[in-house]
């Protein structure tokens, strides 16, 4: 466990500490408006439509050689950000490694579904994410901090968060050899390198959700639930800079840093929920408390208000946090099906973050304000919280007859 902590970390949360500033940092350095901010926000999630390409590429590789390429298109680009002298040099590099981030996701839940036992993942999972919260927490404060004492601090932060992540990166690799996560995964194809080929992981993605009308329902909440939480992702930024006017350090503790001192505090419990609840009634909970949370936003009207409520979505997002990697990982059948299941999961988010985060920056732009946006990101929440428990009376049905 050690060490699969230790990776999580120096991978996701210096990645997900990144994300976090990024958009503060290009409206603060270099002007950026509000759509120009949401390419950088938008930009993780929308490119998470490539999971699928990125499983089937999993599926066709031993795990040191993917993890390789995995490397170069995530780890590599982030060090060029230091360099940057405009808004446009540290987009270019930002959309490429926004393309790797979707490449994790069939690595990590191959990893996890072999270290584990089934009936302690949600529980030690939530110990891996709760670790590698705290340490982004950290890591969030940090950079916050030294923005604000010299914005040019980004010179040298983004070459280190690229060179941690390639230690990340070293980590999983020696895992995945402890575990044996090559044995009976790599397929051999003789069209390898057909142009025919291309559309397969859709086909797949497809044929899946058909026979799988549980997974499928699952993936139609978290549509739902994708609604609310894209809407509120894309304009916090705004919210903190064009509202509230916060500094960088003010801004990243209000935010990102109560969130997930809220998220650590509730992980253990939702890991827990998840064991005995299952995934789908567990996640249903959580979204429904998740309803507040832009209720919140419209309110927030200082730093400290803003922090309190963020500590809350911590606190609410907790299950659904679990349930985003474990729901896959438990519905997927077999061992082997893990990484497509999780990676069209990941995908469905990139689908999501297409479509709904333009939306909330089109209806804010329309209604001049923050009011309408995020009321309709808590009716969204809402009704994803009923769709999760329909499916779970779907299923408690068809286990009775």
């Amino acid at each position: 466990m050690p060490l699969h902590i230790l990776a999580v970390v120096l991978l996701q949360s210096t990645s997900n500490t990144l994300l976090a500033i990024l958009p503060v940092f290009v409206q603060k350095r270099f002007g950026a408006g509000e759509w120009e901010t949401l390419l950088i926000t938008a930009a993780p999630t929308v490119l998470f439509t490539l999971s699928i390409f990125w499983n089937d590429l999993f599926s066709r590789r031993k795990f040191g050689r993917y993890m390789a390429i995995f490397w170069v298109v995530f780890c590599l680009p982030g060090a060029f950000m230091g360099f940057a002298q405009s808004y446009w040099m540290v987009l270019v590099p930002h959309l490429i490694a926004s393309i790797g981030g979707a490449g994790y996701h069939p690595a990590a839940g191959t990893v996890l579904r072999r270290l584990y036992a089934p009936a302690a993942q949600g529980r030690i999972y939530s110990v891996v994410w709760a670790i590698s919260l705290l340490a982004g927490a950290g890591l969030a404060f940090g950079v916050g901090k030294a923005l604000e004492h010299d914005e040019s601090a980004f010179r040298w932060i983004m070459p280190l968060a690229s060179g941690m992540q390639m230690v990340g990166v070293l980590i999983f690799v020696m895992l995945a050899r402890i575990v044996g996560a090559d044995e009976g995964r790599v397929k051999v194809d003789d069209r390898e390198h057909s142009l025919a080929r291309i559309w397969e992981p859709v086909t797949h993605t497809k044929e899946v959700l058909k026979a799988d009308p549980v997974f499928a329902r699952y993936e139609a909440a978290y549509m739902t639930y994708g609604v609310g939480w894209m809407i509120a992702y894309a304009l916090l930024p705004t919210l903190v800079t064009k509202k509230l006017n916060l500094p960088y350090d003010q801004a990243a503790g209000s935010t990102q840093v109560a969130y997930l001192i809220g998220m650590v505090a509730m992980l253990w419990p939702a890991g827990w929920l998840m064991d005995r609840l299952g995934a789908v009634r567990s996640t249903g909970l959580s979204f429904a408390l998740l309803a507040f949370y832009p209720l919140g936003l419209i309110f927030a009207g200082d730093s400290r208000q803003l922090a309190a409520v963020s500590f809350f979505y911590g606190i609410a997002h907790a299950g659904a946090s679990v349930g985003w990697m474990l729901g896959p990982v438990s519905l997927a059948p077999t061992p082997e099906k893990v990484p497509q299941y999780v990676a069209i999961h990941a995908t469905f988010v990139g689908l999501r973050g297409k479509i709904f985060q333009l939306m909330g920056v089109a209806v804010y732009s329309i209604s001049k304000g923050f009011g309408w946006p995020f009321a309709l990101a808590a009716a969204a929440f809402a009704w994803s919280a009923v769709q999760m428990w329909q499916l779970h009376s779907r299923m408690r049905d068809r286990r009775a007859s």
